[in-house]
C-alpha cells in the first residue's frame, strides 16, 4: 500500500489556510520565474500549482490596490528545519525554527512579529526582561506543577 495520494484524492484537499488565493506559473518558462508577467491569480484547485499570500479567492474578493493586494497571510519558503506544536490553548501554536542568532538580531525578529500581530506584546517584553524565550513542553498543561 502506497501512502502516495492519488490525483483525486489531492484535488480533495483543501489549502493549508482558507482564503487564499490560488495561482498557477509556468516552472519551466525561460522568462523570470515568479514574477507577475508569468503568475495567473485565481486558478482553481484544479489547476492551481501554488498558494499565495494573497487573502480571497471569489470574483471581486481582491482588492488590487496600487500594484499590491490589500490583504495577505504569511506564506513563506522556509530553507531549514522548522517545527509547529500545537499549545494547551486549543488554536495556539509553538513555533521552532532551527537557525540560531545573535540576541538583538532575535529581539528584532520578535518586534517584527509583533507589530505583523503574529505575537503578543507582552511575549516580547518579557523576552527582553528575561534574555531569552521559552515555552511550555508539549507535554505540560497550563496550571499542571
Amino acid at each position: 500500500m502506497s501512502n502516495v495520494p492519488t490525483l483525486d484524492e489531492l484535488r480533495e484537499r483543501r489549502p493549508p489556510l482558507d482564503g487564499q488565493a490560488l495561482a498557477r506559473t509556468d516552472f519551466n518558462s525561460t522568462g523570470p520565474g515568479y514574477d507577475n508577467d508569468h503568475l495567473m491569480v485565481g486558478a482553481d484547485v484544479e489547476h492551481a500549482n501554488l498558494i499565495t499570500s494573497i487573502v480571497g479567492t471569489g470574483p471581486g474578493s481582491l482588492c488590487h490596490l496600487g500594484g499590491q493586494f490589500a490583504q495577505h497571510k504569511v506564506v513563506v519558503d522556509v530553507d531549514l528545519p522548522v517545527k509547529v506544536i500545537e499549545s494547551s490553548t486549543p488554536g495556539h501554536f509553538h513555533l521552532f525554527i532551527d537557525k540560531a542568532m545573535d540576541w538583538q538580531t532575535y529581539l528584532s525578529l520578535l518586534e517584527a512579529l509583533v507589530v505583523a500581530g503574529i505575537v503578543e506584546p507582552g511575549y516580547w517584553a518579557a523576552a527582553e526582561r528575561r534574555g531569552h524565550t521559552a515555552v511550555r513542553l508539549p507535554w505540560i498543561r497550563k496550571g499542571e506543577p
